[in-house]
């Protein structure tokens, strides 16, 4: 039996940048992500974070980071914690075979019925909150008892926090993500996976792409 798709905020984000890449990637997979020193150097911050949550101090190329993490000591906060709902919205477990849609939180700080979610990022700052919001979700999902939930983005090629978003409405996000979800699968059922010239196809690797303008593109 052909195992059900299984759906993230990267999978999403993706189709929304362009049906076709998204495509490629994640449905024919004939595209496969070749890691980057930019996506490499982001692995080693986030495990770095990870192991400083845990009690380790930051490698010495990291310190200038630690007032930005050492708020989160105390507050009993979780990093790198990987989550999974049914297409019910119920919680699974990450690699459950009914799982609908996982993702992996950078980390989760909880107080009482507030939760914060920061997310590292390092790369160029661009405030759109989908991804925090998704993550509230799935967090809300295996913690039903939370109330609000605040995310923010850490810009740290900048040294900042980023600015708060209130994803606390994490019904919405549901619709949101369902209506997604459906234009992905009126695509699987049509064939008809729509290309989108944009400025992002620069960055694309899809090379075959008549849009592509990557100049990495052979």
């Amino acid at each position: 039996m052909q195992k059900p798709f299984v759906f993230s905020f990267t999978v999403i984000n993706t189709f929304l940048i362009c049906a076709h890449q998204m495509y490629r990637r994640y449905v024919k997979k004939d595209v496969v992500f070749k890691g980057t020193p930019e996506s490499e150097w982001g692995n080693q911050v986030h495990s770095a974070f990870e192991y400083r949550l845990g009690g380790k101090p930051l490698p010495t190329n990291m310190v200038q980071w630690e007032p930005l993490v050492a708020p989160l000591d105390g507050l009993g906060a979780r990093a790198e914690v990987k989550l999974g709902i049914t297409a019910q919205g119920k919680p699974t477990g990450f690699f459950d075979e009914n799982v609908w849609l996982r993702g992996k939180a950078d980390v989760i700080a909880i107080s009482g019925t507030a939760c914060f979610l920061p997310d590292w990022k390092t790369g160029k700052p661009r405030e759109e909150p989908l991804e925090l919001a998704v993550n509230a979700m799935l967090v809300h999902a295996h913690n039903p008892y939370l109330r609000t939930f605040t995310g923010s983005y850490v810009w740290l090629k900048e040294n900042r926090m980023g600015v708060p978003h209130d994803v606390s409405d994490t019904n919405s996000t549901w619709a949101k993500v369902n209506n997604i979800v459906e234009d992905i699968k009126d695509c699987m059922q049509s064939g008809d996976w729509h290309k989108r010239k944009s400025p992002l196809c620069g960055w694309c690797d899809v090379f075959d792409c008549e849009h592509n303008s990557n100049p990495k593109k052979p």
